[in-house]
């Protein structure tokens, strides 16, 4: 009787844990990417609207349009972010 539960247990905790090592997908990213946006700006941005989410390699790049600047946030697939800003009238690189 106990061969069948360990069996059950070990096949119910590998279908949870493959859930936690799936690669990000692009939703994960933006939110990962609004939510260390938020922390960057601390309400001094205005308003921001997502603009575009992009995978390169093993990162996110997810951009977000202001009124005067634009941002992009890098987001490694660990969960680590940057932010990098422009303003709008510069040329973007």
């Amino acid at each position: 009787m106990i061969a069948p539960f360990r069996g059950i247990v070990i096949l119910v905790s590998g279908v949870l844990l493959a859930g936690c090592i799936a690669p990000m997908s692009a939703r994960e990213a933006r939110d990962i990417a609004h939510t260390r946006l938020d922390k960057y700006c601390q309400g001094r941005c205005g308003t921001l609207a997502w603009s575009n989410t992009q995978k390169i390699k093993k990162r996110w790049l997810v951009d977000f349009e202001g009124k005067s600047q634009r941002f992009t946030v890098i987001v490694e697939n660990d969960g680590n972010s940057n932010v990098t800003v422009w303003d709008k009238g510069a040329p973007a690189p």
